[in-house]
């Protein structure tokens, strides 16, 4: 599969609006085929569970999650739920796509579930996709863009930060989404705030749609309702500077 961006997306006539508020949400941004193939990719994705205690992050593998009780489970969405009352929290699945890539060399030790979303990884830094997003935010010194697979189901959330890193050296943040017919009211919604603690602006995660912002940025990601039948599919990351962990396929330092 040729992944592409759809044409009617011209970077350069969106960049003053993209400015203007430092964020934009751009509709059907790959072309159809793309979209439903990433799609399929998300689908079949060997998903971990992530969740943080404090500033400790734990991860569960599928091979553990397979072999976890339902006990087990509750035990940890009660301390999840609990964590959530005092601070930073947050629960959902997700890929470590670009680490995981680095790590194994390009090739995925879940064979070809890991390996066809290392492919979306390599589009993603090719110097089609990098001039796209350098045009579009104006953040001319991006040199690569990580990537992780995210998976939101009921229950699941993000709560309130605002992506800063320095070590990271992240210059914006982008979500392509892939959610099929979310619902208005089944929750995951991304949320930007304003000084007032108001949400002053939420993207429904809408198919084939590219949410992206500058960096920093007070925002969430709401609580998927314990009704939602859907699953919130999503590549996201950030436009970084410095080098990356290590040869990406395709990629073209500049």
């Amino acid at each position: 599969m040729t992944f592409a961006l759809n044409s009617k997306h011209d970077p350069a006539s969106l960049a003053d609006q993209y400015a203007e508020k430092g964020r934009m949400q751009l509709r059907d941004i790959l072309v159809p085929d793309a979209a439903e193939d990433i799609y399929q990719r998300l689908y079949k994705a060997p998903w971990h569970l992530a969740y943080n205690e404090g500033l400790k992050v734990h991860e569960h593998t599928p091979e553990q999650l397979q072999n976890i009780s339902r006990e087990k489970a509750a035990e940890i969405q009660n301390k999840v739920y609990k964590g959530a009352q005092q601070g930073y929290q947050f629960l959902y699945n997700h890929f470590p796509i670009s680490s995981a890539y680095f790590a194994q060399g390009g090739k995925s030790v879940y064979g070809e579930q890991g390996d066809a979303l290392f492919a979306v990884f390599e589009y993603l830094n090719s110097p089609a996709m990098l001039d796209f997003f350098k045009t579009l935010t104006g953040h001319h010194n991006t040199v690569w863009v990580d990537a992780h697979a995210t998976l939101y189901r009921a229950g699941h959330f993000l709560k309130f930060h605002t992506d800063e890193n320095a070590k990271e050296q992240r210059l914006a943040a982008y979500v392509l989404n892939f959610s099929k017919d979310w619902g208005r009211d089944w929750g995951g919604l991304l949320q930007f705030w304003d000084k007032n603690y108001d949400v002053e602006l939420a993207y429904r995660p809408l198919f084939n749609a590219l949410n992206i912002f500058s960096i920093p940025a007070d925002h969430s990601v709401s609580v998927v309702a314990p009704y939602c039948p859907g699953l919130r599919f999503s590549i996201t990351g950030w436009l970084r500077e410095g080098q990356p962990g290590g040869p990406i396929k395709g990629w073209q330092p500049g």
